[in-house]
């Protein structure tokens, strides 16, 4: 391919667009690694470029350092050199924006005759476009009659053969781009729509696969040569464009499991349940009513995976004071009156194998010091990086042991919140602009005002400094299952025979769970007593290393429950549990109790 591939950067340590770029490139090279690709930067952009961030210098050929000479802003610098590409570069070039993946092979593109080649915005002519009055209102600051205009391109992917008529272009475009920046406007699309006037259309038209806008752009998903996201900031359309993503390739490179796995399968980049529009349902997408309503069903949709019990009768209020006053003062007997009430019998009538027995007896007369850590999902991340198991830990954003400085600006646009000293407290954040803030801040500051394990007879839990945190979100990949799937292992003595696994955890009244025997990954039907799931769960892909991780958390414990997640075939931890259900288990079956407890 003798037509060069060139890039426009200007990034800095706070921001992702080099990893943006540097996905690109990656693909790039996938599908053209002859092709020759040029860099272009300022001055600052190119100081930066150390640690991970010189990477991007192995995936280009050439990279070209422009000067400036008076403090410009990021925005503005990106988009000077952009509209200037013609003095920079030598040679036919096709200019490709950052946010971008690249998923096909190039070369036709020397076939090309014409000057200036770029693809319709929106893969539709002005006049039927949902964004063309946005269009008309960022236009209305430049000199010319925006109502003309038919075909308005997307500067997203341009063509530029080296010829007189291009730098006659370029050299338009850069001029009506100061123009505009005079009035305040840094958007370079505009400026671009002013000059193919001026110069009576000379931009042609490329078919919509060097292009593809993946909201618009179902007609050319299926013979792309370039994805552009095109996101707004709460609907990304790529799975590569969540800051999440970014913020693992800033922090480990490019070289992580499922980077791998998206370059082998461009396709699964693309939500699964990514819905396209047309017509007058594009424009209700694009509305301010569409953002309403979509912000009340996110709230909705959030408040339905959270567990939250209420106190409607005047006997479950006494019990409450009562439990309160009695786990402060008497835990082991309080444990002994909610046995009795939830099973109708003693806990010293219980089996002495059930794992409900041997749960109480550790507790109360074998209890051990680091309990307190493991049940902490903060101070247990030091534990499992202890144990050589740092690889499955989530990323924690931030945490906050008051609710009034919680920055959610400065949080990706998903992620979890939870706290880090008690159980149902989980958040699941998949848009953080349409969440209902004042919700999220009275639930956890009842949350963190509660000290947990004094209800429940659980002691192990006082010691613990509450927080809430933010955590990595992990999208679900598991087809059998509507949210994320837990796997749970119970470990006597570092080895699990037996795993839970819970899925259809989108809403928390719907969710299933099954057990299963690790050894052979043997499905034990009759073992759950309620809400039983009957589907063959396949084998996870990490079942080995989930069972060795299990090994290592927990050989020095007599029992514990680890729960890991597995996404893109890597497994990852949740928590480390020492009593499940407070010790008062009701959803075994007693065999399945039996079987787990015999050898604590």
């Amino acid at each position: 391919m003798k037509t060069k591939i060139v890039y426009v950067l200007a990034s800095s340590q706070e921001d992702y667009f080099l990893e943006q770029c540097l996905i690109s490139l990656k693909f790039l090279r996938k599908y053209n690694p002859e092709a020759y690709v040029v860099l272009v930067c300022d001055d600052t952009t190119e100081s930066s470029l150390n640690g991970n961030r010189q990477d991007i210098k192995l995936l280009i050929n050439e990279l070209k350092s422009i000067q400036f000479e008076r403090p410009v802003n990021k925005v503005e610098r990106s988009r000077l050199m952009k509209v200037n590409l013609r003095k920079y570069v030598e040679g036919d070039f096709l200019y490709i924006d950052c946010d971008t993946i690249i998923v096909n092979d190039l070369s036709e593109i020397d076939n090309f005759t014409f000057s200036i080649g770029a693809v319709l915005d929106g893969h539709q002519p002005l006049k039927s476009h949902p964004m063309r009055s946005y269009f008309k209102k960022q236009n209305q600051h430049l000199n010319y009659n925006f109502d003309e205009v038919l075909s308005y391109y997307s500067g997203g992917v341009m063509y530029s053969k080296d010829d007189e008529s291009s730098h006659d272009f370029y050299a338009h475009w850069y001029n009506n781009y100061l123009e505009s920046l005079k009035s305040g406007v840094k958007l370079d699309e505009p400026p671009l729509a002013k000059t193919n006037e001026e110069l009576d259309g000379i931009i042609c038209e490329m078919n919509g696969i060097w292009n593809c806008q993946i909201r618009f752009g179902a007609l050319y998903l299926a013979n792309a040569k370039i994805l552009h996201f095109c996101s707004k900031k709460n609907m990304p359309v790529n799975n590569l464009a969540r800051r999440e993503f970014l913020y693992k390739i800033k922090e480990r490179g490019l070289d992580i499991d499922e980077m791998q796995w998206y370059l082998e399968n461009w396709h699964r980049t693309i939500p699964s349940n990514l819905l396209l529009s047309t017509n007058i349902d594009a424009n209700f997408n694009l509305s301010r009513d569409y953002e309403d309503a979509r912000s009340a069903y996110v709230i909705v949709k959030m408040q339905d995976g959270i567990f939250q019990p209420q106190i409607t009768t005047f006997k479950e209020l006494y019990n409450h004071y009562r439990n309160i006053i009695i786990g402060k003062f008497n835990p082991m007997s309080l444990a002994k009156i909610l046995f009795k009430e939830k099973f109708g019998y003693s806990i010293e009538n219980e089996p002495i194998n059930s794992l409900n027995r041997k749960l109480f007896n550790l507790a109360f007369f074998n209890p051990v010091d680091i309990w307190t850590t493991l049940a902490d999902k903060l101070a247990v991340r030091k534990f499992v990086k202890s144990k050589g198991c740092a690889d499955i830990l989530l990323t924690v954003y931030k945490y906050w042991d008051n609710v009034g400085v919680i920055d959610f600006s400065s949080l990706p646009n998903s992620f979890v919140l939870k706290c880090n000293h008690d159980n149902g407290s989980t958040i699941l954040v998949y848009d953080k602009f349409s969440v209902d803030k004042s919700f999220i801040e009275d639930f956890y500051r009842r949350k963190l005002s509660l000290p947990f394990g004094i209800e429940t007879a659980e002691p192990h839990y006082l010691g613990i400094k509450p927080f809430v945190f933010a955590e990595e979100l992990l999208e679900n990949d598991k087809q059998f299952s509507s949210g994320l799937v837990s796997y749970k292992f119970f470990s006597v003595h570092g080895k699990a025979k037996f795993c839970q696994v819970i899925y259809d955890t989108e809403c928390y009244d719907e969710q299933k769970s099954q057990i299963y025997e690790t050894n052979g990954w043997i499905q034990c039907p009759g073992y759950i007593l309620k809400n039983e799931g009957r589907m063959k769960i396949p084998q996870p892909t990490s079942l080995m290393k989930m069972l060795e991780v299990v090994e290592r958390l927990s050989s020095e414990i007599s029992f514990c429950r680890v729960d890991l997640y597995e996404y893109h075939g890597r497994a990852y931890f949740s928590e480390m549990t020492l009593m499940p259900a407070a010790g008062r288990i009701n959803n075994f079956s007693q065999e399945l109790l039996c079987l787990i407890g015999k050898n604590i």
